[in-house]
């Protein structure tokens, strides 16, 4: 990824030309509005504003395809978004904004390959990629959790969309144990330390003007299980497979996770304590589960 502002070449026909912009990936359920929010507050001295284009399609122009849009402005505050253009929005955080182009449950390409998120847009227009993560236990129960609060959805298509979710989640592990020309940051330790916040900051040569989490975001509703929380301090987020523990759903899952040899290994590297957790799970748990008999017919 280019390193100078000057490399961001495209950028001048979205109607600016970032100080510096930023290609983030991640599951949902991560942290990654928190992070995305703090990246914000802890913008260049020379950004005139941001502009955060939020869950992006993968492979279209980001800044047409898009989920929501977030401008802030010089102050680092996001400008409200209600009644007010597109045009108009964007042009509050000026001329030289830091820009952020994020994409949720999908992963950057393999270590070495060009980039095939953002198309219209080059390597080179952006600083960085930067994949978000969590550990695996507190991530899938807070996924599930979430989910579950959709009606429409039953059991089945819970079980779908968690282990369809679980074989991306493991292809964002692999990206970050081949960090180049990634930046990796894990929710659990970006929560719990202002060191390692603080180092994040170096890495992206961001300055470390807030080392504070913030305030809880309003993406995604929140969080799914403290909802009247507005700071993130307040939040137990690293101890979210204590609260859905004797979820029966939570715990199939996580007993298909420990007999899935192949996931174990490639999440040992990332989070030894949560397989070996799982570890112990595969060796003491049973499914107590008898299929009645079939009933016989003339």
């Amino acid at each position: 990824m280019g390193q100078a502002a000057q490399s961001l070449d495209t950028w001048p026909q979205a109607g600016f030309s970032p100080v510096c912009a930023l290609q983030v990936f991640g599951m949902r359920r991560s942290g990654n509005h928190a992070i995305i929010d703090w990246l914000m507050r802890n913008a260049p001295d020379a950004a005139s504003g941001g502009v955060f284009y939020n869950n992006c399609k993968f492979g279209k122009n980001p800044l047409r395809a898009y989920g929501s849009l977030d401008v802030y402005d010089a102050a680092r505050d996001v400008t409200p978004h209600v009644g007010v253009a597109e045009a108009e929005r964007i042009s509050q955080a000026g001329v030289t904004p830091m820009a952020i182009v994020s994409y949720e449950d999908r992963m950057p390409q393999p270590d070495g390959q060009p980039q095939k998120a953002s198309n219209y847009l080059k390597d080179g227009d952006f600083t960085h990629q930067v994949i978000i993560y969590r550990s695996f236990l507190n991530w899938s129960a807070s996924l599930l959790a979430k989910i579950k609060k959709n009606t429409g959805f039953g059991a089945t298509d819970r079980m779908r969309i968690m282990t369809l979710a679980f074989a991306t989640y493991i292809q964002g592990l692999d990206r970050v144990g081949s960090p180049k020309d990634v930046v990796p940051i894990c929710y659990d330790d970006w929560m719990l330390s202002e060191a390692y916040r603080a180092g994040i900051l170096r890495k992206l040569g961001l300055p470390q003007r807030d080392l504070g989490r913030g305030k809880v975001q309003r993406y995604g509703g929140g969080s799914s299980f403290q909802k009247k929380v507005k700071s993130a301090d307040d939040l137990d987020s690293v101890a979210r497979d204590a609260a859905m523990a004797d979820d029966p759903e939570y715990q199939v899952l996580l007993w298909t996770a420990a007999h899935d040899l192949r996931f174990m290994e490639r999440l040992i590297p990332h989070f030894e304590q949560d397989a070996e957790r799982l570890a112990t799970l595969a060796e003491g748990a049973k499914l107590c589960m008898t299929l009645p008999p079939r009933e016989a017919t003339q």
